[in-house]
């Protein structure tokens, strides 16, 4: 076993996976020797959950049953082998327990090439090589009808961080945001603008559009129910009338709270609604000009659209969020003629009727004939798909289906981050793909959801102009974040205080958003959000500070030093090196799994094992200089893997706080 792995005088860009592939070729030539029959896939190495067990476990069970062996005789006897080969970053390896092969890390070797790999890569340290996939990451994609509130900030964050993992991981990533601009809403709240005449917009934009949708939608809900408790008094229905007045009523509140912060613009819009004969015909004949691309239709509702995305792009850009393609829903499956071509091709396949002029896909057919029920674990009918209105109207699924043959035309894989509550719509979207042969896109397209956000004491509809905006929220962190920078460091200038405030607030809401399971609700709150002690982005954001503060007190040029990495010997610098290491694994890892918050996870751990290390080691009061630079290139590697983590997660590392 010489060439088990030579020394090289070379950067290993991924340490941890370096010893663990050693310790797997250590147990494979141990094997081999052994004369055993085994498969590579035998050789499975885990770290033990116990420090004193090493930091690589083999367990010998699965060969041992394989080849008639006792696998507390096999552990022992293959130790035995190791102990003698030639090793470069494995210590020593010891048998234990029933049947277990350990291994321990030469931990100055490891250091060092640990440390000179972050030193040497920086920014780059945790990247992995390139890979041979194009991914479509589709995300946030709201409607552009009102703000986007603090669920919609959910998705653009983990949307926005689960690209930044993949791109971090090698893939090619591209960042879509599909503009939802031929649906209902979007007519309701440009009939409702067309109404304002000379008003100006006033204040953001969007918060604007917002506005003229909720006072428009308001407006409308109020003449629609006065028509219908006419109706039902002149079919003497009293108790149905008494209802319908709950109802009346609940909407005549909502008018007055929405009068009361923009009183012309709701006057103007609540006069054309109640003059209007049929203001739902008003809309729909609107959506249907827009869909033909009529050019008074297009100028209004493009418009309107491009004042909500402004809004938007404000936002996101605060947030740190940026989209490489900005998808109108009309261009690429109206005005094509896309979700037409859909329609036909369905109707081709069998799976697909025309029942009173309305085309309608048999979805229960279609998981029954590919024996999908149990691949994605559909309990119950799968409910049909209507593809096509009898007045010769598309439906959002069916623009859908022709959206995702465009996405797959520019990638092998299109991931959707959509809220959980969008499961049904994305089922039928798959189900359809196989309808259409297309199974193997189907297995590329991946639906990426999350659960809400609780916002206690807060209940949110847009149709009302009650909701939470993202705005709002970064507001109130940055706000709360200058009263704790204020506290903790009342020398900085106000202009510094701001300035850190902006960069603290935002990475607070941000990791909040994405250290939580995608699959778990989050409940809000600030006490968690803005914990400057633990498990947050400013808890992160302030070992990073710390780091940064160390270097700037010491010499930072460690030349014409020889470095001690092996004076490093307490559990604190052990501990630190080994997480250290572990980053490019975690990437890799939150990459195949699509788990972003394990960025976030790793990054709250480093922080606190950071801490731990700098209340219990002097680094500028070492010992001695050899000793004092290796905890310096420990302390300058942990600064730059919080930047990278933190970068990862869209949030910048301040170095002061």
């Amino acid at each position: 076993m010489e060439d088990a792995h030579l020394a090289k005088e070379r950067v290993v860009e991924r340490p941890f996976a370096e010893f663990r592939e050693e310790c797997k070729e250590l147990v494979i030539g141990a094997l081999n020797e052994e004369g055993l029959e085994f498969v590579e896939d035998d050789v499975r190495l885990a770290v033990p959950s116990v420090p004193d067990y090493g930091n690589l476990s083999f367990s010998t069970f699965s060969v041992a049953k394989k080849n008639g062996k006792n696998p507390k005789g096999l552990a022992e006897s293959l130790a035995s082998r190791i102990a003698s080969y030639e090793k470069v970053l494995v210590e020593r390896v010891e048998s234990a327990g029933a049947g277990y092969v350990n291994f321990f890390v030469n931990y100055p070797k490891f250091t060092k090439a640990t440390l000179e790999a972050i030193r040497g890569m920086k920014e780059g340290f945790g990247r992995l090589g390139d890979r041979d996939e194009k991914v479509i990451v589709e995300h946030t994609s709201v409607n552009p009808i009102h703000p986007i509130h603090v669920g919609g900030a959910r998705n653009a964050v983990i949307g926005d961080t689960l690209a930044r993992v993949l791109m971090a991981a090698g893939y090619e990533v591209s960042r879509h945001f599909y503009i939802d601009d031929v649906g209902l809403q979007v007519a309701q709240a440009s009939y409702g603008y067309s109404k304002l005449g000379d008003l100006p917009v006033s204040g953001k934009s969007d918060h604007f559009v917002g506005f003229v949708y909720a006072a428009t939608s308001c407006a409308m809900s109020i003449k629609s129910l006065q028509r219908e408790m006419e109706r039902l008094k002149g079919e003497g229905k009293d108790e149905e009338v008494r209802e319908k007045l709950g109802e009346l009523d609940d909407w005549v509140s909502v008018a007055s709270e929405l009068r009361a912060k923009n009183e012309k613009v709701f006057d103007a819009i609540y006069q054309a609604v109640s003059s209007s004969e049929d203001p739902e015909g008003e809309v729909a004949d609107l959506l249907r000009r827009y869909e033909r691309k009529e050019e008074g239709a297009v100028r209004l509702i493009r418009r309107v659209s491009e004042l909500a995305l402004a809004g938007f792009k404000e936002t996101l850009a605060r947030a740190n969020i940026e989209f490489d393609s900005w998808d109108w829903e009309s261009e690429l499956t109206s005005w094509s003629g896309g979700a037409e071509t859909v329609v036909e091709w369905l109707l081709r396949t069998g799976f697909a009727k025309v029942e009173e002029g309305t085309a309608i896909l048999d979805c229960e057919e279609v998981a029954r004939r590919y024996g999908l029920k149990e691949r994605y674990g559909i309990k119950g009918e799968v409910p049909p798909l209507t593809l096509k209105r009898s007045d010769g109207t598309t439906l959002y699924t069916t623009r859908d289906i022709a959206y995702t043959l465009w996405k797959f035309d520019r990638a092998e894989r299109v991931i959707n981050v959509i809220s959980l509550e969008q499961k049904l719509p994305q089922l039928q979207l798959k189900l359809a793909l196989y309808a259409l042969g297309l199974g193997g896109l189907a297995e590329n397209l991946v639906h990426f959801s999350y659960e809400l956000v609780h916002l206690p004491g807060k209940k949110m509809s847009g149709r009302r102009g009650r909701y939470v905006t993202f705005d709002e929220v970064l507001d109130e962190s940055v706000e709360r974040a200058y009263e704790e920078v204020s506290k903790r460091s009342p020398h900085l200038s106000e202009e510094e205080r701001k300035r850190i405030s902006e960069v603290v607030g935002v990475g607070a809401v941000r990791y909040a958003l994405v250290a939580v399971a995608p699959n778990k609700p989050i409940t809000f709150t600030w006490e968690r959000v803005l914990n400057f002690e633990q498990n947050s982005g400013p808890f992160i954001q302030y070992a990073h500070a710390r780091a940064s503060n160390i270097l700037a007190k010491a010499d930072q040029s460690f030349g014409g030093v020889e470095v001690d990495y092996a004076g490093m010997s307490t559990r604190y610098e052990r501990d630190l090196v080994v997480k250290l290491s572990l980053f490019p694994e975690v990437v890799g890892e939150a990459a195949e799994s699509l788990r972003p918050e394990l960025i976030a996870e790793y990054a709250n751990e480093l922080s606190a094992t950071f801490n731990l290390f700098y209340d219990n080691v002097p680094v500028l009061k070492a010992e001695d200089e050899g000793l004092r630079v290796a905890r310096l290139r420990l302390v300058e590697g942990v600064k730059i893997v919080l930047a990278n983590a933190l970068g990862i997660m869209g949030i910048n590392a301040p170095t002061r706080m």
